[in-house]
């Protein structure tokens, strides 16, 4: 299984185009360019986008082939092998270091877009050499990638789980409690303020599950099991459209493939389903 390597100095580079072999994730608004395999997706290489003229970032390198990523306004012409996959459905076809390249690349692009001038000065920032932050070459403030921890919990009663429709999923997806933790806070603290303000219940016995880097467009989702304690579930009205308990038998459609939430309510359903 190919491992993914950070470069510690991304840089803008058109060294890219020595290497036919090297990976290109390319993102254009809301979507990238993907290659379709049996099981799952792979990023297209210098090969299959010959005739690209660009500067990419260099990410890393998964199993010794280097990764370049870039964000273009338009689309090039591809090849019959590169499709054009929206990139929240891709989260879902890359797996493992393909997926963390992904979201590395991602995030870093995106952070550079939001951040190109020095925000003590005024000056337009440079390339650190050493490192991943951007540099103000006059009075020389150094800015790193700013990540928001954000927590999603399945709040489950015995066979049963609480799952919302949020107003911005996809019609009759239901998904889990989430938020982002706020100055001050620890992240028990998050959960019971989160889910208080979006459901109306409490909780208890909360207990981590596992995390996943969420580049839409800098999350840190940390995913957690807790049991409901107290309080009759009713949705926010705000974020939350629908909100109900469900039993492990019989759930509503979930979110996709390849997200945290997935994972949580799946491994929720081999626990408790009787199917």
């Amino acid at each position: 299984m190919p491992k993914f390597i950070p470069d510690p100095a991304p840089a803008f580079t058109q060294e890219w185009k020595n290497n036919p072999n090297a990976e290109l994730i390319i993102f254009c608004g809301r979507d990238m360019l993907l290659c379709p395999g049996n099981d799952q997706y792979s990023f297209p290489r210098t090969a299959d986008l010959q005739n690209l003229n660009i500067s990419a970032l260099s990410i890393g390198n998964r199993d010794g082939i280097p990764c370049y990523a870039a964000d273009l306004e338009t689309l090039p012409e591809t090849p019959a092998n590169v499709q054009t996959v929206p990139v929240r459905l891709a989260v879902g076809y890359l797996h493992d270091s393909a997926f963390a390249a992904g979201c590395r690349a991602k995030e870093l692009l995106h952070w550079r877009r939001q951040h190109k001038f020095c925000g003590h000065c005024g000056e337009k920032l440079g390339e650190s050499k050493s490192d991943v932050a951007l540099v103000c070459p006059k009075c020389g403030e150094r800015f790193y990638p700013q990540l928001a921890p954000a927590v999603i919990v399945a709040v489950t009663r015995g066979d049963e789980i609480l799952l919302a429709h949020n107003r911005n999923f996809l019609p009759e997806i239901h998904g889990l409690i989430s938020g982002f933790v706020e100055a001050g806070e620890n992240i028990e603290e998050t959960i019971a303020r989160e889910i208080m303000e979006e459901t109306g219940v409490t909780v208890g016995n909360i207990r981590y599950f596992s995390s996943q880097c969420w580049p839409f467009p800098n999350s840190l989702m940390l995913g957690f099991y807790a049991d409901y304690v107290s309080g009759e579930a009713h949705p926010d009205g705000t974020e939350l459209e629908t909100l109900g308990w469900f039993h492990a038998d019989h759930l509503p459609k979930i979110p996709p493939v390849g997200s945290i939430a997935r994972r949580i309510i799946e491994n929720f359903k081999a626990k408790h389903s009787s199917k």
